[in-house]
């Protein structure tokens, strides 16, 4: 069973279904898809950590509620990166062993695939995970309308996504060293590369303009397939505009950006990161509040023979940045005791 922490997250309803399914799998790959399910929510949380939506545990819990379902661009990635971590999980696992009827992709090797170039080496098998993962994931959408054509759609693009993000790896052969030939194989990227990729489509993801109930004859589904089926399937697609993430809607489980961290000043920050506070407080109509706070951590450690690792705790205070609302008040948990730390702390620096 999965950790309660991820209760409302779409990866427990993919859990719980596996655990209803009349199927017969063997339990590592049940456990597998729950995992790859869950891997695709960590990074839809990395992906949006400094958007104004940061892929809140309570909007992923109404989005399985038919009645509350969404069918923005949101919808759209959360889709895309859970089926991408299900067939990734798959598929990792697959190469390592894990499964009695899954080893490598050998299907072309011995055959050229380009210049001075041929197939061969133990491919990551993907074709096995992308198998699995429709089976499964797919399985999740029992609608006919709209918005079942676009999750499944998405899911879709989520597994183009692996396969499009695949490395090829090489090995020379020749005397000496040579490389006059090379074999090469295709192995899975790091699965940051697909959150990457897919977080690219998010951002040029496609609006299609059709009625969100229709589905309720032959011929509108036909209508909803040959408009789907004209779309690219590594593209993203969404039938809704994205609500004013700003503000908080408790009805859509949306908290607001009031009270959220962002970053101004930093090394190894990216432009989006570095105006991070711009979007979330800014043009939120928030202001920006600077917070000191204090970290301990460990340093100056040395080894000590035999065997063992002692460590100091060196204490360092660190600037952070809030979204708060504008006339200088402070949040509702921080009490007085605790301003005159901090004011204490910006004292000495």
């Amino acid at each position: 069973m999965l950790n309660k922490k991820y209760d409302r997250s779409f990866c427990y309803i993919l859990h719980q279904w596996l655990l209803d399914t009349t199927l017969i799998t063997p339990l590592m790959i049940m456990n597998s898809v729950a995992a790859g399910a869950q891997s695709g929510i960590e990074e839809c949380k990395y992906q949006f950590a400094w958007d104004r939506w940061n892929c809140p545990e309570r909007a992923l819990q109404l989005s399985t509620h038919s009645s509350l379902r969404s069918a923005n661009r949101e919808t759209a990635f959360v889709h895309a990166i859970s089926s991408a971590g299900v067939m990734y999980t798959l598929t990792r696992n697959c190469s390592l062993g894990d499964f009695d009827n899954c080893g490598c992709d050998d299907s072309r090797n011995g055959q050229r695939g380009g210049h001075g170039w041929l197939w061969g080496g133990c491919s990551d098998n993907v074709g096995f995970g992308e198998a699995i993962s429709k089976q499964f994931v797919d399985a999740l959408e029992t609608g006919q309308d709209a918005r079942a054509a676009m999750n499944l759609h998405n899911n879709e693009a989520g597994r183009k996504a692996v396969k499009g993000t695949m490395q090829r790896t090489c090995k020379c052969h020749g005397v000496s060293g040579s490389c006059t030939t090379q074999t090469c194989w295709l192995q899975l990227p790091e699965f940051r590369e697909v959150g990457n990729y897919l977080k690219e489509k998010y951002h040029r993801a496609l609006k299609v303009d059709l009625l969100r109930g229709a589905g309720n004859s032959a011929a509108s589904r036909g209508a909803i397939a040959e408009t789907f089926s004209s779309i690219s399937r590594k593209e993203l697609v969404h039938l809704e505009d994205s609500p004013d993430y700003c503000l908080e809607n408790r009805t859509l489980g949306l908290p607001g950006t009031e009270g959220r961290e962002c970053l101004k000043k930093g090394k190894n920050l990216s432009k989006w990161e570095k105006r991070s506070c711009k979007r979330l407080c800014g043009e939120c109509g928030l202001a920006v509040e600077e917070r000191k706070a204090e970290m301990v951590s460990s340093c100056n450690c040395k080894f000590h023979w035999c065997c063992a690792v002692k460590c100091e705790q060196c204490r360092k205070t660190v600037t952070k940045y809030f979204c708060v609302k504008k006339g200088g008040q402070r949040g509702r948990n921080e009490s007085a005791g605790s301003r005159r730390k901090t004011l204490r702390l910006r004292k000495k620096h």
